[in-house]
């Protein structure tokens, strides 16, 4: 064991003095360093919020070590952004060593600071890496600023929550929020908010939200109508209304889950969401169980990318005109009964989250609830009609139905010219001029294009006229549905002239 610690101790002294050695002699002339990239541009990055941290890689070239005189930022102490050599985190850099055939990582983030701009605004910069007797050489740093307004809570308060997929968590939840009003709290589409906790309307209010607006939350935040209140979303086809993480670059453009939720409470309403894009949240939209006259009334809207539910009704009323619901656990739940209808709209469910069972679905769909003791209360399901609409997904089963008899009451349920991904497919005659398990030819579904690709569609031609009025006689996009050989399933009637034609996301 003694001559195995001499030859270890030997070999580490042998390592340092090499080590030594190639420090000794550095590379003479000019060095040309490799960047992985010679720029780095940050997304739009809120004032008063830290960037994401990007990283390079700067490779020496040379079989033999160099040395740099000077690694700084051009804009001194005052630049915007930071940057990270190898551990080192100072501004201005000297005599900083890779060796021959080496690199070292350079990690850069931003820090914005805040206006007073409507408008969003880019800063640059660039770290130089200079050596006598060379032209330096440069990365060169861009970011784009978005002034914003923070409003953030000052209260709390636990209130029940109970999630009719996951019957083992607890009944209640804490929630941070603050009382909104319209003299303290005003909402103008100039600059987006940026809201920590969550936004909540007493009773005897209405949060109007004019076209253009632009919602960013924190984590364990959202909107809470309280029973009295009621919501108003009024985008326009040009200008939607965004409602999404604070989060928007690297892999948090994409991340479900960052957020709560838009709740709206069992007694409040009526609601109406109008050209909408709810992004990245738990649950999209979620509504308690109503006895009064609430509901909500949601068209040419997008829900996508939750990590529970995009849109939650619990014994509640739901109309839905042009709504594209994609990515959750379960795109459409409603459950305890309730009435819906949904006519042209698109629930697409690649999900890979998750759990098993009712997870990673279109529909659940349930009229009753269980008890601690395992008994069914069933709810009376006056309407459940799903019109001219497509629900598919990666999972052979889109559609998960339960519904429990009530005494002298039938179940009421209705799907008419759509598109279903479902094996074995229901044969009963609740399901009328049905297509089912046929892919819809999606434009770009990974990037949330859900228009129809191609004439040879299955969902083209498959709907029925007869639904194709009021608010569906336009699609999402705005394009008359008037030609009636054509007629297509889902929010996007396909028109091979406007192929490729998205909605506008707000961002």
């Amino acid at each position: 064991m003694r001559g195995f610690g001499w030859a270890i101790g030997l070999t580490l002294f042998c390592t340092v003095v090499a080590c030594r050695e190639e420090y000794r002699s550095f590379a003479q002339g000019e060095v040309v360093l490799r960047f992985s990239q010679d720029t780095i541009r940050f997304d739009t990055v809120l004032t008063a919020q830290t960037s994401i941290t990007k990283v390079i890689t700067v490779r020496n070239t040379s079989e033999k070590a160099v040395s740099i005189d000077r690694v700084y930022l051009q804009g001194g102490a005052a630049s915007r952004f930071r940057f990270n050599l190898s551990g080192d985190t100072a501004v201005w850099q000297r005599d900083v060593v890779i060796g021959g055939k080496d690199s070292l990582y350079l990690f850069v983030h931003t820090a914005i600071d805040y206006r007073d701009e409507n408008n969003p605004f880019e800063i640059q910069d660039c770290i130089l890496f200079e050596r006598e007797g060379q032209k330096p050489q440069q990365v060169v740093l861009s970011a784009w600023g978005q002034d914003a307004c923070y409003w953030v809570s000052d209260r709390k308060e636990r209130v029940l929550y109970r999630d009719p997929l996951q019957t083992w968590q607890s009944d209640s939840l804490e929630l941070s929020y603050f009382l909104w009003n319209e003299a303290d709290y005003p909402i103008r589409s100039e600059r987006p908010y940026v809201i920590y906790g969550y936004l909540t309307v007493e009773a005897g209010q209405t949060l109007r939200i004019p076209a253009g607006s632009r919602f960013y939350f924190a984590p364990n935040s959202g909107i809470w109508i309280r029973n009295g209140a009621r919501l108003e979303v009024e985008g326009s086809l040009a200008t939607p209304v965004l409602f999404t993480s604070v989060r928007q670059d690297g892999n948090y453009r994409n991340m479900a889950g960052q957020w709560g939720r838009i709740w709206l409470g069992g007694e409040s309403g009526p609601h109406r969401i109008d050209h909408a894009v709810i992004r990245n949240a738990q649950s999209g939209v979620w509504l308690d169980s109503c006895t009064g006259t609430g509901g909500l009334e949601i068209t040419n809207t997008r829900i996508e990318n939750m990590s529970r539910h995009g849109l939650l009704a619990r014994q509640n009323r739901v109309e839905g005109v042009n709504t594209v619901v994609s990515e959750s656990q379960v795109n459409l739940c409603l459950s305890e009964g309730g009435s819906y209808v949904f006519t042209h709209c698109t629930f697409s469910n690649d999900y890979s989250g998750g759990a098993i069972g009712v997870y990673n679905r279109c529909l659940f769909l349930t009229n009753y609830e269980t008890g601690e003791n395992g008994e069914k209360k069933v709810f009376p399901l006056q309407k459940a009609d799903f019109l001219n609409s497509i629900f598919y997904g990666r999972n052979s089963r889109q559609l998960e139905i339960d519904l429990a008899e009530l005494a002298g009451t039938a179940a009421e349920m209705r799907f008419s010219h759509c598109l279903i991904r479902m094996e074995p497919p229901f044969s009963d005659d609740r399901f009328n001029g049905c297509v089912w398990n046929q892919v819809p030819l999606f434009i770009a579904p990974d990037s949330y294009g859900f228009g129809i690709d191609t004439l040879a569609s299955p969902a083209v031609g498959l709907g029925n006229p007869a639904y194709a009025v009021g608010a569906a006689a336009c699609d999402i996009v705005g394009r008359p549905r008037s030609d009636t050989a054509t007629l297509t399933a889902g929010a996007y009637e396909f028109t091979p002239k406007d192929k490729g034609v998205f909605f506008h996301d707000g961002r």
